[in-house]
């Protein structure tokens, strides 16, 4: 299922205040005339709009003291008419996406100027919010990753931002966009990027954010200021962390104990992101004027975003009692069992990442499905995996991929036969578990069979396996899935050539990039 995007518009409103006389100090002899509820009410209205008014005035006044030439811009641009408008107005205006009950966000870190490859956004987090139920989500997706951009090419997806930055921050951002929405199967509605020393600043404005750090580790290669590198550590625990530690944390990606991977450094950038959403939401935070007005002087200065104060104030609003508990992380990885293969690019010499099975249904099915995988995990399916052919450990793999999922199966092994030459998906529940028997049906390309044969029936298959309940009988099984032949070999289905070892050893050094430094552009080659 995909969405498309929907067009957004805004009513073009103007606001006059209701008439009022001027009073008059002079005694009267004459009885005072009863007063005018109407023209009481009028005046309470009007006075109402004069305190916005002078409100807004000096939060807008501390942002010129920040940053004169933004907020001019901003007013060039109608900025201040737009959000009293919004503000004032009694109507309520609905954010993009949430009619559909799904607003997305692409969440961006760049190193901003002073570092290599100032553009490159270093980090990548496509997040959901679901208005309905208040749940979020944060996918992160690694910067490796090869993306389409048209005409049969691909792209690193960290590039995609900073190659379109030449036809001006309007365009970089709708391609930016477009490219990674078309990429997940979703629409990207809002977009925000910050630098590092914004993030630094966004910390520490609104105070130390409390961080569990998983386990002890030590980097002793993190890069430092001067072009060199310098050691950072991090030990196990729940700790306080103010802006520049919090971005030593999300940075490193040499760390020891397990902590030196790109995907390791996303699982630690999406908990720096709860971390933050849950100070933002304090109270402390929502209620002290002088760091509202300090944040959106950040956020003036150094993110570059597409989405209105307004939207921020309604998203507050709606968000800020999002329960942690309802917030689901997820990490695209190359682990075995994942959604992605890594290697060398045949073409170019640089090191990629791509879905596995050669396309991106797989991952477009986790984003589109990120909330309804909470639903489908409710059912608690009881499932068997079998390999019926002769290729080893293919049911393991299969395992570890559903796992991921929420789904794990009670038992994994081989079927007693090694010749099916198709899939085969059977269903216990006759239809009980609705939204399991859809996902399987997608994630396999079958549709599932009610009619069991004698050989496979629950009983037979569970005491086989030995998938045994609580007393040591047999379990119930719900689905029962028979790995055959039609199921590609996906380490190996690329859509860009990587080299084998062999290549890699008789491999010579081939430019990732043009003389000036823009990276070329990935076009697969036919075989």
């Amino acid at each position: 299922m995909t969405f498309a995007a929907m067009p957004f518009t805004t009513e073009n409103r103007s606001f006059s205040s209701a008439p009022f006389s001027s009073p008059n100090f002079l005694p009267d002899r004459e009885p005072e005339p009863p007063r005018d509820p109407a023209a009481g009410k009028r005046w309470r209205i009007f006075s109402g709009c004069i305190l916005i008014i002078i409100v807004l005035t000096w939060s807008c006044t501390k942002l010129v003291s920040r940053s004169n030439n933004n907020f001019f811009v901003g007013v060039k641009n109608g900025f201040f008419v737009r959000q009293l408008t919004h503000f004032l107005s009694g109507n309520r205006y609905d954010l993009k996406g949430e009619k559909d009950d799904r607003i997305n966000f692409l969440l961006m870190g760049i190193g901003g100027p002073g570092h290599d490859g100032p553009y490159l956004t270093d980090t990548i987090i496509l997040a959901s919010y679901k208005p309905s139920t208040k749940e979020a989500a944060m996918i992160s997706v690694p910067r490796d990753l090869i993306v389409p951009t048209g005409n049969g090419t691909y792209l690193k997806v960290n590039h995609v931002y900073a190659l379109s930055q030449k036809d001006g921050l309007d365009k970089a951002f709708a391609r930016t966009k477009q490219v990674i929405g078309a990429t997940f199967g979703i629409p990207v509605h809002y977009m925000g990027v910050v630098d590092f020393q914004g993030f630094i600043k966004l910390i520490d404005t609104i105070g130390d954010i409390a961080v569990t750090v998983d386990r002890d580790f030590t980097d002793y290669q993190f890069p430092n200021n001067s072009s060199g590198v310098e050691t950072v550590s991090f030990k196990k625990g729940d700790q306080k962390m103010d802006g520049v530690t919090a971005l030593n944390f999300v940075r490193s990606r040499h760390g020891n104990n397990g902590e030196g991977s790109d995907f390791a450094r996303s699982k630690r950038q999406q908990k720096i992101l709860i971390a933050t959403k849950e100070k933002l939401s304090s109270f402390n935070t929502l209620f002290n004027p002088r760091k509202i007005t300090a944040l959106f002087g950040l956020v003036n200065e150094y993110t570059k975003t597409d989405i209105e104060p307004w939207e921020v104030v309604r998203l507050i609003q709606m968000a800020k009692d999002t329960d942690a508990n309802n917030i689901t992380t997820l990490v695209f990885d190359d682990s075995p069992g994942g959604y992605l293969y890594s290697g060398i690019s045949s073409i170019d010499g640089a090191y990629i990442l791509q879905p596995v099975g050669g396309n991106y249904s797989q991952l477009q099915n986790l984003v589109q499905n990120r909330f309804s995988n909470r639903q489908l995990t409710s059912e608690h399916a009881v499932v068997v995996l079998q390999n019926g052919t002769a290729i080893p450990n293919r049911a393991a793999a299969g395992a570890t991929t559903l796992e991921r999922t929420g789904i794990k199966p009670i038992a994994v092994g081989n079927a007693k036969r090694t010749d099916y030459t198709t899939t085969q998906l059977y269903d216990y529940t006759n239809g009980g578990k609705a939204l399991t028997r859809s996902f399987l049906e997608s994630w396999l390309g079958v549709t599932a069979q009610t009619r069991i044969p004698l050989e496979l029936l629950s009983y037979s298959v569970a005491k086989e396996m030995n998938a045994l309940d609580q007393k040591g009988d047999p379990q119930p099984l719900d689905f029962l899935i028979i790995l055959g032949q039609d199921v590609r070999d996906l380490s190996r289905s690329e859509l860009i050539r990587t080299l084998t070892a062999e290549e890699l050893k008789a491999a010579t050094s081939t430019p990732t990039s043009t003389p000036d430094g823009t990276p070329l552009l990935i076009t697969p080659l036919t075989e």
